[in-house]
């Protein structure tokens, strides 16, 4: 049942999409929801996907309404510089800061309904959230969001070439490089993995990724996987991150150039084995395709949930001298990962594709779906940027318009929605009656790139 574009037209969903980035960077940061609803603050990972988004635009010769390169490139320079203002320094348990990681959220106000709640001491995850002596509350339960915030860093770079923001930079660059090295990987095999710690005595997040309720990775009969957990895109995310500042640290003239090339070697080798470990561990069959599995758990099983993740590798993909285009899913896979997602059970042509196979044993058709089946306009945008990476345009065109239908139908850059009994769009809703962001600004941004590249390029 086809809802479609009926009240708003493409130059007035633009305008109205430009006005809520505007809406969202107050003093040039990037909140990762409009102030009143409930992610109305800072997310690392929520600012750096944005940022990439509206680097991307800087790239188009199309106009925004109120929104020139210079000021997206403002809002990126203002954003990452915040971000890195709040890089971890040391190890704190309680928060799950690291040296060098990245933030997954700040508060400065409004976290009465995290650092308030009861304490349960058998589920430590559960209880109060960690409030800083300054009276702030910094989360860093996020394995994403330090390669993230690293490609957006590169990327401004890349864009601006603006020297003095490079070398304002670096020293943050380095302790995140090492904290993915480090840190990051938790038993030693080469992929990034993320933990609760077990003295940990405050609450914070089980599932660590941008697909962060734990009802994502739980199984059938409820039980959350074992302890560390290795998701599928934070590894494309990180080998991406390594092979980027492993070229710059590589080609550029530091003074100790010796140092710079001794980092560089240690960042490829890094990134080498991120990929031989990911097709060694991650690819299987499903439905007569190979694919890769939502996560690895302590015991290295896949979880073989299908979900849409798979696909970020590719937009995480990395341009050799050349134009030869890599990721870090071996080429031969590529192929039968998209095929896979355009299968009924993930997409969905007035939808796009879902966070989860309708085919999963914990897919949720109802409203309450939050990453069980649900669709998120920032999935299918970074998806449909992966299939242009790779030539697939005919299923970016596709996609592309299947993910901005809903848009047209609720005229506003929502978080997330699913599909009723008869097709209709619905707001998502929890059992507790909590409702998705209605500005959201990662999905704001990828709009902006949808409208921006013509569909008839892609048919």
């Amino acid at each position: 049942m086809k809802q479609g574009r009926t009240l708003m037209n493409p130059e007035g969903l633009l305008e109205l999409t430009c006005q809520s980035i505007l809406d969202l960077t107050p003093e040039g940061i990037i909140l990762a929801s409009s102030k009143k609803e409930v992610y109305g603050c800072l997310f690392g990972r929520d600012a750096a996907i944005t940022d990439l988004k509206l680097l991307n635009l800087c790239t188009k010769r199309a106009r925004f309404p109120g929104l020139p390169c210079s000021k997206i490139m403002d809002i990126s320079a203002k954003t990452l510089m915040k971000l890195i203002s709040l890089q971890g320094e040391k190890i704190n348990i309680a928060s799950g800061e690291e040296p060098g990681k990245f933030l997954h959220e700040y508060r400065t106000e409004r976290f009465e309904h995290l650092t308030k709640k009861p304490k349960n001491n058998k589920k430590p995850w559960l209880g109060p959230w960690y409030l800083y002596p300054d009276n702030t509350m910094r989360n860093y339960d996020s394995i994403d969001s330090t390669p993230l915030t690293l490609i957006a860093i590169y990327r401004h770079w890349q864009k601006s070439q603006d020297s003095k923001f490079l070398f304002d930079v670096l020293p943050a660059v380095e302790k995140g490089l090492n904290w993915i090295i480090t840190y990051g990987d938790l038993d030693k095999d080469g992929l990034i993995e993320y933990g609760f710690g077990k003295n940990r005595k405050y609450g914070g997040l089980m599932a660590q990724t941008w697909m962060d309720s734990d009802k994502s990775l739980r199984s059938k009969n409820n039980t959350f996987p074992k302890y560390p957990i290795a998701s599928v895109e934070p590894q494309g995310f990180a080998w991406l991150a390594l092979k980027l500042w492993g070229d710059f640290y590589a080609e550029q003239n530091f003074v100790h150039a010796e140092s710079s090339l001794t980092f560089a070697q240690r960042l490829i080798s890094q990134a080498v084995k991120i990929k031989e470990e990911f097709n060694k561990k991650f690819i299987f069959k499903d439905s007569g395709f190979y694919f890769a599995a939502q996560a690895l758990d302590g015991n290295k099983n896949k979880i073989k949930t299908i979900t849409g993740n798979p696909l970020l590798c590719l937009w995480a993909s990395y341009t050799h001298p050349g134009g030869r285009i890599e990721s870090v899913v071996d080429d031969k896979y590529i192929p039968d990962f998209v095929s896979r997602v355009f299968l009924d059970d993930m997409f969905d042509p007035n939808a796009g594709i879902r966070t989860m196979s309708k085919l999963s044993p914990t897919f949720n058709p109802n409203q309450d779906s939050y990453h069980n089946g649900s669709f998120w306009p920032v999935l299918n945008g970074f998806i449909y940027e992966g299939l242009l990476n790779w030539g697939y345009t005919r299923e970016a065109g596709i996609l592309k318009e299947a993910s901005l239908e809903p848009i047209y139908f609720f005229q506003t850059p929502i978080e997330l929605y699913t599909l009723g009994k008869n097709g209709e769009y619905l707001e998502y809703i929890s059992k507790d009656g909590q409702h998705g962001c209605r500005i959201q600004a990662w999905t704001a941004a990828c709009i902006l790139d949808w409208l921006t590249t013509p569909i008839l390029e892609y048919l």
